[in-house]
């Protein structure tokens, strides 16, 4: 999981502050942008890493499940 709050943050920092000073703010400003961007990155990568870890499981239920070793057959 920290591998993808590190991801999201960085991604969101990079991508909020580059914009912000390509649409010609100051760099303070510029910087709080960042630091905006890569909360939102954190907790948009977070959601997506709990969506991911969710869909897993379910797949690997509906594996054993539906095929595994063969019991009851």
């Amino acid at each position: 999981m920290k591998f993808f709050l590190s991801l999201g943050g960085s991604i969101g920092f990079l991508a909020a502050f580059f914009s912000a000073l390509h649409a010609g703010s100051e760099v303070g400003f510029a910087l709080r942008d960042g630091a905006i961007g890569c909360l939102a990155g954190a907790f948009l990568m977070r959601g997506f890493h709990y969506v991911m870890i969710f869909c897993i499981r379910s797949l690997v239920q509906e594996q054993g499940g539906a095929g595994g070793t063969g019991e009851g057959r």
